[in-house]
C-alpha cells in the first residue's frame, strides 16, 4: 500500500500541477473573451437598428465576430486536450513522456495567450468605434442648384470647408492607434437624397438622366423616381471625388497611417434617417448627403 501511494505521489509533480493551474487560466481567459465578443456583436447589431452605423459595417464586425470565435473553439480544444494529457500522465493512463506533456501544455498557453492579446487590440478598436459618433449629414443646398450635380469652384471650396472634417475625424481615430496596427483601414460612405420634385419630361436635365438609366440600367422608360435616384446618385459621386481630393491632401502628410476609401449610395426620394413621414415633397431637408465612417484594423 506504501508503494502505490509513492508512485502515485510521484506522477503528480510540481511541474504537471503548475501546468494544469496554467491550462485552467487560459481556458478561463478564452471563455472571458467569447462573452466579449459577444458583447460586441450585440453593441454593433443595436448600432445599425439606430442607424449609428451603416448595414455594411455590422456585417464586417459580425464576420469579425465570428471568426474570432472559431479561432476560440479550436483553441480551447487544445486547451482541454493538453488537460487530459495531463490527468492521464497523472493517473499513469498513458504512455507520453512528462517532457512531451509539459512542452505541448507550455506550447498551447503561450498560442492562447497570443490569440487573446491581438483580438483585444482588434477588438478594443471596434469598441472605440462603436462609441464615436459616426455619422453626421449636410444639405446640399449650398453645392448644387437645382437641376444641378456638378460641382464649380466656388462650391468646391465651400464643399471642402464642409466634408473636411469628416475626413479629419478618421485621421483623428486612426492616430490613436498608430502603434498598435500596421495599418488601419477606413471607408467613408456617401449617400445622396433628393427631394420628389419632378423633373421636367423634353428638359436637358431628364435627357441626360434617362440616357445615364439606360446606358447604366437599362431602364427605357423612367419614372420621377428613377431620375430622382440617378440624380442623387451623380450628387453623391460629386462629393465623393471631392472628398477623395481632400483624402489625398491629407495623406501626403500622413502617408501610412490609415488607407481611406469612398463608397457612394443614392436613395433619391426616400426620406434622409431622422425627418418625419410628413415631410413635403418639396422640403429641402430632403436634398441631403450622409455620411457614415469607418474606421477597423484590417481583419
Amino acid at each position: 500500500m506504501m508503494i502505490f501511494l509513492l508512485t502515485e505521489c510521484a506522477k503528480k509533480s510540481v511541474a504537471t500541477s503548475q501546468s494544469a493551474l496554467a491550462l485552467k487560466v487560459a481556458l478561463e481567459s478564452q471563455q472571458n473573451a467569447l462573452i466579449m465578443l459577444e458583447r460586441v456583436s450585440d453593441n454593433a447589431n443595436r448600432a445599425d437598428s439606430s442607424r449609428q452605423i451603416n448595414h455594411e459595417t455590422n456585417v464586417d464586425i459580425q464576420n469579425y465576430v465570428n471568426s474570432e470565435r472559431k479561432k476560440i473553439h479550436e483553441i480551447t480544444r487544445k486547451l482541454e486536450a493538453a488537460q487530459q494529457d495531463i490527468r492521464d500522465f497523472e493517473n499513469d493512463k498513458t504512455d507520453k513522456k512528462e517532457a512531451e506533456i509539459l512542452a505541448n501544455a507550455s506550447r498551447t498557453v503561450f498560442e492562447s495567450a497570443e490569440i487573446l492579446r491581438i483580438m483585444e487590440e482588434k477588438t478594443k478598436v471596434i469598441v472605440d468605434f462603436l462609441g464615436s459618433e459616426t455619422f453626421s449629414k449636410s444639405e446640399i443646398g449650398a453645392l448644387f442648384r437645382p437641376g444641378e450635380y456638378r460641382l464649380i469652384r466656388e462650391q468646391v471650396r465651400e464643399g471642402t470647408r464642409l466634408f473636411g472634417p469628416v475626413v479629419e475625424k478618421l485621421y483623428v481615430f486612426a492616430n490613436k492607434y498608430k502603434n498598435a496596427f500596421n495599418s488601419l483601414k477606413g471607408q467613408i460612405i456617401v449617400t445622396g437624397y433628393s427631394d420628389a420634385t419632378a423633373v421636367e419630361p423634353g428638359s436637358a436635365l431628364y435627357k441626360d438622366l434617362a440616357a445615364r438609366l439606360s446606358q447604366s440600367e437599362n431602364i427605357t422608360e423612367p419614372g420621377q423616381p428613377d431620375l430622382n435616384r440617378k440624380l442623387s446618385e451623380l450628387r453623391a459621386d460629386a462629393v465623393r471625388q471631392l472628398l477623395e481630393r481632400i483624402i489625398a491632401d491629407r495623406k501626403k502628410e500622413h502617408a501610412n497611417l490609415i488607407d481611406i476609401s469612398v463608397q457612394t449610395l443614392g436613395r433619391g426620394e426616400e426620406l434622409p434617417p431622422g425627418l418625419p413621414d410628413e415631410v413635403l415633397k418639396n422640403d429641402k431637408r430632403r436634398r441631403v448627403v450622409t455620411f457614415y465612417w469607418v474606421v477597423l484594423p484590417n481583419m
